[in-house]
């Protein structure tokens, strides 16, 4: 079995590094890092020892196939429970020793240069990801106060330049750049102020807004939400909500089943397949703030209104993902729970993929023609390491008026198929 460290390296002064930290690189057979946190340690490239990590996901598979007996040590700034590597190697590594040695972040020591709490924050990433200025102003009208790791693009500047265009000026704003580095930089004051300079990679802003709205305001009903809170005072959303362009949506009042049958928690990892419009992943995004959503399409039709409706409701934490699965599924993190609303004929596939990931995965397929139930029914109880929890079908009728009177007018039935990925080994029990 290996055994592999992640080592959070600090902010980027070697003081910061701990002496944990230290002796864990000291007791490493071999160390992987950027050239940055390897000089940071101390450390040269030796080709021997010491390797410089440089497209990672090819290290991660060069790592994969060194001796077993060897313990490695993979160096990461910042720490590493922080929008960092630990998800990835878990995944990568489902049999390996995972040690975790924590760091000091940048944003502690932002936050402690500012003189700020971060317990009462909401922390995001903008590394790699689709921030648009949309998503930022919503997550500034709803956040008291905000931490952004920002990249080469959605610099500082930036984002101040966005919270000025939407006329939030009033906000208190403070960009940090090259935390605890000799060069260190803060700017803080308003986004004009922040919008005057400009800023390398290695940036990171706090915004505080006093008139953000309570959690209170913005769970509570309206004619887009049906009022009833699901998870974390979240009200979910009616179909009116939605921006559409003729591509299928799953109706509100099955979504609304969806949601409930997934159990979703704050932090949960969803995987949403054949992603469509984006209705499904964006009620879980929302119900996961803490949490990650992955959106997977295909049709471009599609692509196009699920853009739209991430950047509609603010989402900046729901990645799209452009392709096929489960060809797509390389290189993305281990999800918790996984939503199937179209995986067209590769759903056997697509499960025994989802398999290899490991146990304690939740399943569900949304299933509308004959075909695809029947499939999927024999699918959950024959793939290896998947096993069948629960069948629903759910039809929904409304009241059309035919004169004086009503009719009550169904759709079409939908098929909820649950299912968990799980070790062979365990009790088998629970299931239909």
């Amino acid at each position: 079995m290996k055994h592999i460290r992640i080592i959070g390296g600090g902010p980027g002064d070697k003081a910061y590094i701990l002496p944990m930290a230290r002796k864990a690189v000291a007791e490493s057979s071999l160390i992987i890092g950027d050239k940055r946190l390897l000089q940071t340690f101390g450390l040269e490239v030796d080709e021997t020892h010491i390797f410089e990590m440089g497209r990672m996901m090819e290290r991660l598979e060069w790592l994969k196939k060194q001796p077993d007996s060897l313990s490695a040590g993979i160096l990461v700034s910042g720490d590493p429970l922080m929008y960092s590597l630990f998800r990835l190697v878990r995944r990568r590594f489902p049999d390996a020793q995972v040690e975790i040695i924590p760091g000091i972040g940048s944003i502690q020591a932002f936050a402690a240069r500012l003189g700020e709490s971060m317990e009462d924050a909401k922390i995001l990433s903008a590394h790699g990801r689709n921030m648009s200025g949309e998503m930022l102003v919503k997550e500034v009208s709803r956040s008291p106060k905000l931490f952004i790791l920002c990249d080469n693009e959605r610099t500082p500047d930036r984002m101040a330049g966005e919270l000025i265009k939407a006329g939030l000026t009033s906000v208190d704003m403070a960009a940090g750049s090259r935390i605890s580095y000799p060069d260190e930089a803060i700017v803080s004051g308003g986004p004009e102020a922040v919008f005057r300079e400009r800023y390398p990679a290695l940036s990171l802003v706090m915004i505080k807004n006093p008139e953000a709205a309570a959690p209170a305001e913005r769970s509570g009903a309206n004619e887009n939400t049906c009022g009833g809170p699901a998870c974390d005072g979240v009200s979910l959303l009616r179909d009116s909500a939605f921006l559409r362009n003729g591509t299928p949506m799953t109706r509100e009042e099955v979504r609304w089943v969806v949601l409930g049958k997934m159990g979703l928690s704050a932090n949960s990892f969803v995987w949403d397949v054949g992603a469509g419009t984006g209705s499904v992943s964006i009620e879980c995004a929302r119900q996961c703030p803490a949490g990650k959503v992955i959106s997977i399409e295909k049709n471009p039709e599609a692509l196009k209104i699920l853009y739209q409706n991430r950047a509609h409701f603010g989402i900046s934490n729901m990645d799209i993902i452009e392709g096929t699965a489960p060809e797509v599924f390389e290189g993305l993190e281990r999800p918790t729970h996984v939503f199937i609303g179209g995986a067209g004929r590769a759903l056997s596939a697509i499960l025994e993929k989802i398999c290899r990931y490991g146990a304690g995965i939740r399943i569900l397929i949304a299933c509308v023609t004959l075909e695809t139930m029947t499939e999927a029914y024999r699918l959950v109880d024959s793939v290896r390491g998947l096993r069948r929890r629960e069948i629903v079908t759910v039809r929904i009728e409304t009241a059309r008026p035919v004169g004086s009177y009503h009719l009550m007018e169904g759709g079409h039935p939908v098929t909820l198929i649950t299912a968990e990925t799980w070790n062979e080994g365990e009790k088998h029990e629970g299931e239909y």
